[in-house]
């Protein structure tokens, strides 16, 4: 066998051995608190993939993880590490739900394209300044988005607590007191879920399913993804300052521009993040509004190799492990301390496996190069 088509199959079987080692591990952890790991193992199979809605389900959470996974992919390919995609999205979140909540009487053809490109808007805004600093005054972008991800916090919770919160809610009775919430968004502005679709193909999934069209908007963004980076002169560019800047530099590629313009175009995408969720089942932004898909996008990014294709896996990965983990906690019992346990050890096994092989590949390859 040639050496390029082993080292092809060796990548390609690196996270199985990874994900069978990780589930050796927990086996040995369920074992500990009593538990049959077999059993457990197949009641998370079970419990995701016996009925359509539950796969849905598992789209559904995947969703946002393919748009952070993406934006946090994009940054990696020029050599900048986004660490602020968490900030970003709330801060698209922000504007698309000022957008949805405060605009009214505009069609849903107008409307809801409005609150997206509000949204995409807003996480590249909030990009700006990390990556001007970067380009001008040298400042690390890792240092700079982390604070700005704690100043988007704050300013939401401003936004919901205070400047636009929705006192006008009708308690039960006089019972109880108001969420700290924004108006709810309108109608015109939600974003219609697959049921129609799924319908018309013979699926038919319960209300209480909330898998949307964001879902197919990842994947199709993840298609723009490869063709923009491995199609384009400006993904070439791109991938060469990711390589080297200052080969880039000497070759006459502007390392400035295309660093400022990825990182605002990985702000945008990260703008996307927190929508499937706002303009689906919440339908309104609260201060508990969902954390960690930018963090969690990092992980996404690492484990997909920052390609598409990998992401969208690694994502679908991720919302089968948050949904499998709902379904042993119910059912059998398993502690949420053990599940997290078991989810960080199966993650951080395939990441070491795949930047061990990564490394391995390299080597093979440049002693070929040398032979």
């Amino acid at each position: 066998m040639k050496t390029s088509w082993r080292l092809i199959i060796l990548e390609a079987l690196t996270p199985l051995v990874a994900i069978l080692f990780a589930s050796l591990v927990g086996s040995v952890i369920l074992a500990g608190i009593g538990k049959n790991p077999v059993a457990v193992y197949a009641g998370m199979f079970r419990f995701s993939f016996q009925r359509f809605d539950s796969v849905a389900a598992i789209l559904f959470r995947s969703t946002p993880l393919i748009f952070s996974g993406l934006a946090v992919a994009l940054g990696f390919r020029a050599g900048l590490f986004n660490i602020g995609v968490e900030g970003q999205y709330f801060i698209g979140a922000m504007l698309a739900a000022w957008a949805g909540f405060g605009l009214r009487g505009l069609p849903a053809a107008v409307h809801l394209p409005l609150v997206i490109a509000l949204g995409m808007a807003g996480g590249a805004l909030w990009a700006l300044l990390p990556i001007w600093l970067k380009v001008r005054r040298g400042v690390h972008e890792v240092i700079t988005t982390i604070m700005m991800n704690y100043i988007a916090y704050s300013l939401v919770h401003y936004f919901v607590a205070d400047l636009y919160m929705d006192r006008g809610q009708k308690l039960f009775m006089g019972l109880g007191s108001p969420q700290v919430r924004t108006p709810h968004i309108a109608e015109s502005a939600r974003m219609p879920t697959l049921h129609g679709l799924l319908a018309g193909l013979g699926v038919e999934l319960p209300r209480h399913v909330y898998l949307n069209w964001f879902f197919p908007l990842a994947l199709l963004l993840a298609v723009g993804f490869y063709y923009l980076l491995w199609r384009t002169p400006f993904g070439y560019e791109v991938r060469a300052v990711g390589l080297g800047a200052d080969a880039a530099e000497a070759a006459g590629i502007d390392t400035r521009r295309v660093l400022l313009r990825t990182f605002l175009l990985s702000g945008a995408v990260a703008g996307l993040t927190g929508l499937s969720p706002l303009l689906s089942y919440i339908g309104y932004l609260d201060i508990d509004f969902p954390k960690n898909y930018g963090f969690n996008g990092i992980a996404v990014a690492l484990l997909g190799k920052n390609h598409p294709l990998g992401i969208v896996l690694s994502a679908l990965l991720f919302g089968f492990l948050d949904r499998g983990a709902e379904g042993v906690q119910a059912l059998q019992g398993v502690p949420m301390d053990a599940i997290a346990i078991i989810q960080g050890v199966m993650v951080l096994s395939i990441v070491v496996a795949v930047e061990l092989m990564t490394r391995y590949v390299r080597r093979q390859q440049k002693k070929e190069a040398v032979s």
